[in-house]
């Protein structure tokens, strides 16, 4: 706090204080959770690790469940933070998919017993809307660097957006679990391996259908005649 600064009031220290005791306590539900899973983990072992009384947790999350969506959300939240900030600053499409592409396997590796309990808790909670919403926001930062690429011509515009975003987080989830399974912390295989693919599959450079098509609209657009590679201008 600078000197300019106006003192805290009454209200915002208090609300600092249930903002730290907040994150106290997702920070131990995630520890519980992960360690004895969703079925087996009280609330009171959340309670006895950050050594309050059972009830203080629920003064904050009435129910387990109510505990275990606030956990989701702050986790998901922070992790659409962190792929949003790895895409910034890459005006190039593929250097942005190859950074999101970093990122994203480094969630995996580091979150992996976290991320399937996600998948655990969500099928058949209904009420999970607003957490599923928070997933959704996470693949949209995909979703978009790709749209980006396809509106900038840089990608494929006749390609898949689905089928794009699923091979690209299958891939690196299925290929972070092998480098797990192996002990083998070198990404960098498979972090190339997955932008060649891409590149080749939807890099609209090598295109020649995608090239006619952008040229095509150039001339809806305009009334100048454009020269196809291999042809006169008449």
């Amino acid at each position: 706090m600078s000197l300019d600064d106006p003192p805290p009031t009454a209200r915002s220290t208090r609300r600092q204080r249930v903002e730290e005791k907040e994150r106290a306590i997702l920070s131990a539900a995630r520890r519980i959770f992960e360690g004895k899973g969703y079925v087996s983990a009280r609330v009171a072992d959340v309670a006895a690790a950050i050594g309050v009384a059972e009830g203080t947790i629920y003064t904050y999350f009435p129910t387990k469940d109510a505990l275990v969506r606030a956990m989701l959300e702050s986790f998901w939240e922070g992790i659409t933070a962190e792929a949003r900030a790895a895409v910034d600053g890459h005006p190039d499409i593929f250097a942005r998919l190859e950074a999101l592409a970093k990122s994203h396997l480094a969630l995996c590796i580091r979150n992996w017993s976290f991320l399937e309990l996600t998948l655990r808790f969500l099928p058949g909670r209904s009420q999970d809307a607003q957490t599923r919403s928070l997933m959704r926001d996470y693949v949209a930062v995909f979703d978009e660097t790709f749209a980006t690429g396809q509106d900038k011509g840089e990608l494929m515009e006749e390609a898949e957006l689905w089928v794009a975003r699923d091979q690209f987080y299958g891939a690196l989830e299925y290929s972070g679990r092998t480098l797990m399974l192996r002990g083998n912390p070198d990404t960098a295989p498979v972090i190339n391996a997955l932008i060649s693919s891409f590149r080749a599959t939807y890099g609209a450079g090598g295109q020649p259908k995608a090239l006619e098509g952008r040229l095509a609209k150039l001339e809806a657009k305009s009334a100048i005649r454009v020269v196809r590679p291999g042809k006169r201008a008449l």
